[in-house]
């Protein structure tokens, strides 16, 4: 059974994949606006000091765990990472006829996961793909993308902007009935143009370090600032995990 947890203060729901995945599917024939986020250490520890991901991830109808160090804490839980999620939802969603859109990442790599998605799931409807500008204003064009999803037809929205992006522009959408789920490198991942880290690495807790060497000027930064503060407060969070 999922169940509401808290690290750090924050919104983390823990359970089984499998419950998981079915959850996410049930949401997406809900026929409302529904929301599913992928919590790792960065989006944790920064939703400590952003108010507006704090929010998105208090409101949201699904937080999955996404990072290890977070499974590990959870106890119990499994992990399901968004850029697994996407993947794995595409067969589901074609034979429960779930029409699905892509928002975010850059045109080129939209375009090579569109294809990719039509060579292997060819039933699968795709109806709606669109990458707005580097930089864009996506609250100013919010009312032009809320009627293109809306007219779409889409019960799966897989949006690739980043967190926390991705999980406060989610947050703002209303009135479409699909499901909406962060998903941030998914399609760089899917279609070969970013290396994921190898699985005893994920299972080391060394994904972040996988994808620091990869991107070490963009991730460097973040990922110092993130994991100290992480460290920094995980003893107090132990201590109140064992005195529960």
């Amino acid at each position: 059974m999922i169940r509401r947890d808290r690290i750090l203060g924050a919104r983390v729901d823990a359970g089984r994949r499998e419950e998981f995945l079915e959850r996410i599917l049930s949401l997406a024939r809900a026929g409302r606006t529904t929301r599913v986020l992928f919590a790792n250490v960065h989006m944790v520890v920064e939703s400590r000091r952003n108010e507006a991901l704090r929010k998105a991830m208090e409101a949201a109808d699904l937080v999955c765990p996404d990072g290890m160090p977070l499974v590990r804490l959870l106890g119990g839980s499994q992990r399901l990472e968004g850029m697994s999620a996407f993947p794995e939802l595409l067969g589901p969603a074609r034979e429960a006829g779930l029409p699905v859109a892509l928002f975010g990442s850059s045109t080129e790599i939209l375009a090579r996961t569109v294809d990719k998605i039509r060579l292997e799931h060819p039933s699968l409807e795709v109806v709606l793909s669109l990458a707005p500008p580097f930089g864009a204003d996506l609250e100013a064009d919010g009312p032009r993308h809320l009627d293109l999803l809306r007219e779409s037809g889409a019960r799966l929205v897989f949006v690739a902007l980043g967190c926390p992006r991705q999980e406060v522009w989610m947050d703002k959408m209303e009135n479409v009935p699909a499901c909406f789920l962060g998903v941030g490198n998914a399609f760089e991942i899917h279609v070969g143009h970013r290396r994921r880290a190898p699985r005893l690495a994920r299972s080391l807790c060394l994904e972040w370090l996988f994808r620091l060497v990869q991107e070490p000027r963009r991730l460097g930064p973040r990922y110092v600032s993130t994991n100290l503060r992480f460290l920094r407060a995980l003893p107090r969070e132990i201590l109140g995990r064992l005195g529960r």
